[in-house]
């Protein structure tokens, strides 16, 4: 720019030098045109005429081609214009969709989407928009619309929906959307998430156990947030497959957990304690006894107590080595009150239930105590156990339960 001024002096300089010189050294030229004109001029005329027509047909041709571009010009200066406002609209759409102004959001999102640089996230933030106003049928036709601009949208547009769709309460469609999703982008972390809160709504635990392998594989599941969802899908699926009494499933069952899920507690409380309902108690006891003797669990001593053992002599002999570990335990204590009472010594059993009721009152264990000592004839602390047991159902309250020599009450 700072040239232009230099360049435009050194141009009439050098057009002043060779007018001088063509002033000069100017000539008389006569031209004929024809046979009955001529034109006298001199070389200097001609030179300058010249020039000015070349000038003058610069000029007009210009004018000429700026008036045949002008209607293109009006035409892209107008679309830029709108560019520009589409662009305004999307940053101030966004801005009241993050505050919470959904209505006006979906207003400014739409208004100029035909020119927007990314109808995608117009359309995708109206949607939202339209989501949070629950207008669901406005919902679905925006993302339709979005879900036109490519596979990539296609993708977007999916995860979207199915997000939105869940916290409508749209589960079945959800999971369909969520479905259609893996198949689109299998390597897609978030359906997997989301599907894993879609099979825990429809208590669907067959396929949410399933899905424990894919969720353990990604930095969200191995930090406890989907933790709740395996304990019940595995318990689930086990109680429900525990109705049918059929073992060989249950045992196929657990061999198709990830070995980190089978090593977990809850785990082995669940396959257990099915296995033990199932008519297969005695399958389950080896598993207990290992596990108990690593870890002490109050919740695997239970199960283990709940067994039917064929041999329940050996069985309470095992569970008074893991006393040592579980001191005044109430679970420890009720657990070996039943196995006593399996083996027929019904003395120590009584002492143990005595002992466990003291620490922890529960309804199961007043009813199971009570008829312990009914078949040990000792009927006046029995159907004082009954009525303690039915106060406690009754008032929530507990009094520690002492057997009584004289059997006033």
């Amino acid at each position: 720019m700072i040239l232009y001024p230099f360049l435009i002096l050194l141009l009439i300089g050098v057009l002043y030098i060779v007018g001088l010189m063509l002033l000069r050294n100017s000539q008389d030229l006569v031209v004929l045109w024809g046979q009955s004109y001529t034109l006298e001029l001199s070389s200097f005329t001609l030179v300058v005429g010249l020039i000015l027509l070349f000038i003058l047909g610069y000029v007009l041709i210009a004018s000429i081609v700026a008036l045949l571009l002008a209607p293109k010009r009006i035409s892209q200066n107008r679309e830029n214009k709108y560019h520009a406002e589409a662009q305004l609209d999307l940053k101030n759409g966004l801005v009241n969709l993050v505050e919470g102004h959904f209505a006006e959001s979906e207003k400014l999102l739409v208004k100029n989407v035909a020119y927007s640089e990314t109808p995608l996230l117009n359309y995708l933030g109206a949607a939202h928009c339209a989501h949070m106003l629950k207008n669901t049928q406005q919902r679905d036709e925006y993302l339709k619309v979005a879900s036109a601009y490519g596979d990539e949208a296609e993708i977007a547009v999916a995860v979207s929906q199915a997000s939105m769709q869940f916290e409508s309460g749209q589960i079945e469609q959800s999971r369909a959307t969520l479905t259609h999703l893996r198949e689109l982008a299998p390597s897609h972390p978030y359906p997997n998430q989301l599907l894993a809160q879609v099979y825990y709504q429809q208590e669907d635990w067959r396929q949410l156990v399933k899905l424990i392998p894919e969720l353990v594989k990604q930095p969200e599941g191995r930090g406890g947030d989907y933790e709740p969802y395996f304990q019940r899908a595995v318990t689930g699926l086990f109680e429900s497959t525990s109705g049918k009494k059929d073992i060989p499933a249950l045992s196929t069952l657990w061999q198709q957990l990830p070995d980190n899920v089978r090593n977990e507690e809850y785990a082995i409380e669940a396959y257990t304690t099915a296995l033990n309902n199932a008519g297969g108690g005695e399958l389950a006891t080896p598993l207990l006894e290992q596990k108990i003797s690593e870890q002490p669990s109050r919740a695997l001593v239970k199960v283990y107590g709940e067994i039917k053992h064929r041999r329940p002599a050996e069985a309470f002999e095992t569970a008074m080595q893991w006393q040592t570990s579980m001191p005044g335990d109430s679970a420890m204590l009720l657990c070996l009150g039943r196995l006593a009472s399996q083996a027929s010594d019904y003395t120590s059993s009584a002492d143990y239930y005595e002992r466990a009721l003291s620490l922890v009152p529960d309804k199961a264990v007043y009813n199971e105590f009570a008829e312990l000592l009914t078949s040990m004839g000792d009927l006046d602390n029995a159907q004082r156990c009954y009525r303690q047991g039915l106060r406690y159902c009754v008032q929530g309250k507990a009094q520690p339960f002492k057997r009584l020599v004289d059997s006033g009450d």
